[in-house]
Order: C-alpha cells, then structure tokens, then sequence
C-alpha cells in the first residue's frame, strides 16, 4: 500500500519508529548518561523487544550517532531564519533554544561531560563541536566590530561559548536563571568595553600637542611607547603622580 506520498506503509511506519526511538534515546542518554544507559532499558521505554530494537539500530553507538544528529537538526531549524544576524542575536536564540528544549540540553551537558575521555564515541563530535562553534561565533561577533583592544577574538569567542555551556549547566540547578538575559548582557559588556577602550594611538594623537616632548615625566615615555605599539593609553593613576613628584629635578648648579 503507497500512501499520499509515496512512501509504502510499511517503510513509514518503520521510519516513525526509528524517530520514535531516536526521541526515547535522547530522553534516557540525558538523564542516565551514555555510558550508563542500556538498550534493555530503551527497548522498555519504547515497547519493543530487545532483539526488534536491534533490528532498527544495530548498537548503542549506532543510535548515539542519530541522538546527536537530532540536536543539531533541532538548533540548526530553530536559527535557519537568523543565519546572517549577529554574534549577540545568535546567541540569544541559541540560548532560547536551550531553555525551551530541557530533554535536549540535558542531553548536551550529560554527552560533553562524558565524551572529554578520548575514547568515548562521542569524543571527536564534540572536538568537531568545539570546533564549529569557535568558528562560527567568531564569524558571527566580526560583523559587530572588532573586540576590546588588546584582547584576542579568539578569546572573546571562546568567553562566549563559555558562557553559553555555564548557563545551560547552571540552569540544570537554579531554574530560575534566566539564559536569555544572561547572554544578552554578556555581549552588551563586550559592545560596552569595545567603546570604553576605543581610544586607539590614532585617536590620542589628535588629543596629543603638536610637540610631544612637551610632555614632562614618564608620562612622556608611557605615552610614546604606547603610540608606537598602537595599544591604547592607559588612564593615569594617582600613584603615578606620586611617583613622579618624588624623582630628583635638575638644577642648572648640578648639571654643570
């Protein structure tokens, strides 16, 4: 019998239930981990035998292989429509994702604590993650300017996705936390410090004299050093104009 598809009935109902034990999976893979979940167990949740499960996923790994591909399918349909946004957006719908989809992110926080062993089989999904994500979130903050000065986009990327893990594993202790909000003032202090350390060599310049040497102490020195590495000029304490009025001045009498 072919339905009003095409797809013969039997194939249909052999393709829901796969779906159906790929959703179980990911259920019982986040609450009791990889390592310690059982096909047994499974093919109870899903009211099958043990040798018919097998039927449809010949081992444990194989079916890890289609838990993982259902989380990524599940983020990657939730951001299709922000796919060209920015680091920030992004983000904030990453971590809605997160809060309305509790099964799969239990799934994610119980896999990546799991798989750091080398020889797990998820281990080098979740390199190829990492990996990804780096990527993709530097790619992602570059359309908002570059970062703070003097700090690595590499790093600013890797405080992101940091945050993002935090927030997920967090939440699994305090529901009350708001991911949401929460990465959107992570990339609101990263705009914020963007700004504050705007002040590059080539802007101070403009607020220099015409004579740099008219400048006296070791202010003279700091600024100089920093106009030639091109990093910002550090704002001057109150320490500093204590040690400076501590120097010797020179005196004609002496310098004769």
């Amino acid at each position: 019998m072919v339905n009003s598809n095409g797809a013969r009935g039997p194939y249909r109902k052999g393709v829901e239930r796969r779906r159906e034990i790929v959703a179980a999976a990911a259920e019982l893979f986040g609450e009791s981990g990889y390592t310690h979940s059982s096909m047994r167990e499974l093919a109870k949740r899903v009211g099958l035998s043990q040798a018919l499960l097998l039927h449809y996923f010949s081992d444990k790994e194989d079916l890890l292989v289609e838990v993982l591909n259902l989380r990524d399918s599940s983020v990657a349909d939730y951001l299709a429509d922000i796919a060209e946004s920015d680091v920030a957006t992004r983000s904030r719908e990453v971590a809605r994702h997160a809060a309305e989809h509790d099964g799969l992110t239990s799934l994610y926080i119980a896999l990546s604590a799991e798989a750091v062993d080398p020889d797990h089989p998820a281990h080098g999904y979740f390199v190829d993650h990492y990996r990804a994500a780096q990527l993709q979130t530097r790619e992602s903050a570059e359309v908002n300017g570059e970062p703070p000065a003097g700090v690595s986009p590499d790093l600013v990327t890797a405080l992101g996705i940091a945050v993002m893990d935090g927030l997920q594993i967090q939440r699994q202790y305090r529901p009350d936390v708001d991911p949401v909000a929460a990465v959107d003032a992570f990339w609101q202090m990263v705009s914020a410090a963007r700004s504050w350390w705007a002040l590059t060599a080539q802007d101070a310049c403009q607020a220099l004299p015409a004579d740099v040497s008219e400048l006296d102490g070791p202010s003279n020195l700091v600024v100089l050093d920093h106009l030639d590495s091109g990093s910002p000029i550090p704002q001057r304490r109150a320490e500093d104009d204590a040690a400076e009025a501590e120097l010797p001045t020179s005196h004609p009498s002496q310098s004769q």
